[in-house]
């Protein structure tokens, strides 16, 4: 038995401990106090996500004053996986009769309490960032046992990245179903979510095909605000952190796992200001950044730097050695105005990069449209060929007239000279 499975049976056991106490807490304790319920306001711009910041730090007395979960209100039906500290089960909630995900920390009396706050303050920052492309939070509370859960709304579909793994492995049905321009209408649906989430001033600072769920009927959700936080919040980063490398075991073949200590994130789509620890430096140029890597895994079918050991994913990241991505694919000819658009996301200094998403985003249309993105600085040449390509039928409508022109011009030209007799 391999050790990933050995702690897939553990983290099992432990949820069906923890589930079990729940269950005959449920049956013997009284709540003799009302619940009480948290209202909480929608933000309605930059000031009002910035006084956020007081309402979403957690800290124990928060925590006890989340409402008690109602007994008997969901019931267990399988688990779904896990995530780091969390694990996720489906539920069914008995007052809606809905399917629902659950999202709880079955270990939550061995954590740390700081463990326990970031789990609280990922479900509000979730909660509040209520948009069609960000997965919805329904509920938060705490059980009979004093720990934290949220559910969710549960998913069906897939994620980007295994989409991203089928088109790798030349699956024909996933070739024939995800072609370029969906996949860039997809990575569109992603840029609008982050677009949302900053501007509420919310950095998500995890991007990568694993948290992105694409549905069954063209919904995209980005997952796992589990590193998000407000713009310029505090963090227990060491900000004078000088990228020295830390010993991590391993390399990224199939999956992409986020590092959690003094370097949090995805190696691979990690900006080189959060590979290297730097907290302050971290904006929402961090998350365009990983939002070029994506656009790169979308483009090549293949993380950046995939399949190296993590530290030496991690110096490249810090360098800015980058691949170009057609050197990583030798299936297909790549875009160059895509592969423009990819360099200028995945800058090495936050300067060099799209300064905002829209700008990101900008360019993608420009593409989808048959227009020159700005990161390409196409000629004058390659301008043109693209108005043709726009235009082709309004094109080749005044090229057949001129044409006809020309030959009506020629022959009256031979009927007044006399070479051409009617």
């Amino acid at each position: 038995m391999n050790i990933s499975r050995q702690n897939s049976i553990q983290n099992l056991e432990e949820i069906k401990e923890h589930l079990l106490q729940e269950v005959t807490l449920d049956e013997h304790l009284q709540h003799s106090a009302e619940p009480k319920t948290q209202v909480l306001e929608a933000t309605t711009g930059a000031s009002d996500a910035l006084d956020d910041r007081h309402s979403i730090a957690t800290n124990d007395s928060d925590l006890k004053e989340l409402t008690p979960k109602p007994s008997g209100k969901y019931k267990f039906i399988r688990s779904v996986g896990f995530g780091g500290m969390k694990a996720v089960i489906q539920v069914k909630d008995r007052d809606t009769t809905r399917n629902v995900a659950m999202a709880i920390i079955p270990d939550a009396s061995d954590r740390p309490q700081s463990d326990i706050n970031r789990f609280v303050q990922e479900a509000r920052i979730t909660a509040r960032l209520e948009h069609p492309n960000i997965v919805p939070v329904h509920d938060i509370g705490v059980d009979t046992n004093g720990a934290p859960y949220f559910t969710m709304k549960l998913l069906r579909g897939r994620t980007l990245s295994a989409i991203l793994r089928k088109l790798r492995e030349d699956d024909y049905k996933t070739l024939k179903e995800f072609d370029l321009t969906r996949l860039l209408r997809i990575y569109v649906k992603i840029l609008n979510g982050v677009v949302f989430a900053h501007s509420k001033k919310v950095i998500h600072l995890d991007l990568k095909p694993d948290n992105i769920h694409v549905g069954d009927f063209g919904e995209v959700l980005i997952l796992d605000w589990g590193l998000a936080r407000f713009i310029g919040a505090a963090e227990d980063i060491d900000d004078n952190y000088d990228g020295e490398m830390i010993t991590f075991p391993g390399t990224l073949a199939s999956s992409n796992l986020t590092l959690d200590g003094i370097t949090k994130g995805t190696p691979g789509y990690m900006a080189p200001e959060q590979a290297a620890g730097k907290n302050r430096l971290k904006d929402e140029r961090t998350d365009i950044y990983a939002l070029g890597a994506i656009l790169y895994a979308i483009l090549t079918f293949e993380s950046p730097l995939s399949g190296r050991p993590v530290n030496e994913i991690i110096a490249e990241t810090i360098q800015g050695n980058i691949n170009f991505p057609d050197a990583e694919n030798q299936k297909r000819q790549l875009p160059a105005a895509m592969q423009a658009v990819v360099l200028k996301a995945m800058g090495r200094n936050p300067e060099e990069r799209y300064q905002s998403v829209d700008e990101l985003r900008e360019d993608i249309f420009a593409f989808l449209g048959g227009y020159a993105p700005k990161a390409e600085d196409a000629s004058s040449l390659k301008k043109t060929y693209l108005f043709v390509n726009r235009n082709w039928l309004a094109t080749l409508f005044l090229i057949t007239l001129l044409l006809l022109i020309i030959v009506c011009s020629w022959m009256a030209l031979l009927y007044y000279d006399g070479s051409l007799q009617l």
